[in-house]
């Protein structure tokens, strides 16, 4: 059986991706208080547009916070797939990780 809290959490930010206009939210500046204080991308910088970007099927969605896309796809489908429930705590702090290293990786094209 599925496991309804994990859809709908995976689900969200995947559909608001769909829901929301693509233009704007580009020409908006990025608002993030962690790298307005250090210089430096935190994990979830560029998560917004990867999503709406791969929400409407723009590629340039890999520029920004892809990994992120990547999770709640990952999630989504292990939810829908009713597998054992994965340790939450180990599993959110390896993706911000991956997520923060994809950022800082990548902090050029996330603005």
């Amino acid at each position: 059986m599925a496991q309804p809290r994990a859809v709908a959490i995976a689900a969200a930010p995947l559909a608001a991706g769909v829901v929301l206009p693509v233009d704007p939210l580009l020409d908006a500046p990025a608002v993030c208080p962690f790298r307005a204080a250090t210089g430096l991308p935190c994990p979830l910088c560029g998560a917004t547009r990867a999503f709406v970007l791969a929400g409407h099927g723009d590629g340039r969605w890999l520029d920004y916070g892809a990994v992120w896309v990547v999770a709640a796809l990952a999630l989504l489908v292990v939810a829908l797939a009713a597998r054992p429930r994965l340790r939450a705590l180990p599993s959110a702090a390896a993706v911000a990780a991956v997520a923060w290293v994809w950022a800082v990786a990548h902090a050029d094209t996330i603005t």
